[in-house]
């Protein structure tokens, strides 16, 4: 049994996110649909992170376990050759057994896209505004989310799991009529990234101060807003220096 790891981009705009759905187009299905004809064997493929409806990544992790003897360049080309132009294996490599693309992986990477003006060829990877922010606000803000807090209310939970994460760095910067935030954490909630991007988004508008990420932990700020999906790109899953190939 091999374990084989891939690196993945794709544009999330025609996909219902990346989890399977037996009615839906979801990045899962398809490479695992590909992967079926490829090898004649029913994959799952793991994810390091669920990516939602519209959100895009490029450089996404999955690993699957397989028989295949197949040469690994040429299941690359092979599962690029079959899988829509929205979907593109970077990389590829076998792994030990006990990788795991998700329980392995010790922080990731998400970068949130902003325009401050029109861009038609833009418009499906970016939050179009016609407004400038203060960034200066906004950079405060981040040094008060960032570390270990209970984030629950930056995001949507079930009321089950940990809602603890640790935020390890946020940048925002701007430049011309582009500002990108990225964020940097050991692990995210559901909607978590658009939460924080929705509530700086509204601290550089003047709708809500610096001060006011004291209020969203607690829970008594009200009104969060969820900046939309698609300015939102999984950029990188961060692993042990040591994570050895086969």
């Amino acid at each position: 049994m091999r374990n084989i790891k891939l690196v993945l981009e794709y544009d999330g705009t025609d996909f219902h996110g990346w989890q399977y759905q037996p009615d839906e187009r979801t990045v899962q299905g398809d490479l695992e649909e590909a992967l079926h004809k490829l090898i004649q064997e029913n994959i799952r493929i793991i994810g390091a992170g669920r990516t939602d409806q519209g959100v895009h990544a490029y450089g996404q992790v999955a690993n699957f376990h397989t028989a295949s003897a197949m040469q690994l360049n040429e299941m690359k080309k092979a599962i690029n050759a079959v899988t829509h132009d929205d979907v593109h294996v970077r990389e590829i490599k076998e792994v030990p057994l006990d990788f795991h693309s998700r329980y392995s992986a010790r922080a990731k990477t998400y970068a949130y896209y902003v325009l401050h003006e029109a861009s038609p060829m833009r418009r499906r990877y970016a939050w179009v505004l016609n407004h400038s922010l203060h960034t200066d606000d906004m950079v405060m803000t981040t040094k008060m989310i960032c570390g270990t807090h209970d984030f629950r209310h930056f995001a949507v939970t079930n009321g089950k799991n940990s809602t603890t994460c640790t935020i390890k760095s946020i940048d925002v910067h701007t430049r011309g009529p582009q500002t990108v935030i990225t964020v940097t954490g050991d692990r995210f909630l559901h909607k978590m990234v658009r939460g924080i991007v929705g509530f700086l988004y509204d601290v550089g508008r003047e709708r809500f101060h610096p001060n006011d990420a004291d209020k969203v932990f607690s829970g008594t700020l009200k009104d969060m807003y969820f900046a939309p999906a698609h300015g939102l790109f999984l950029m990188e899953v961060h692993y042990e220096s040591t994570e050895r190939a086969i």
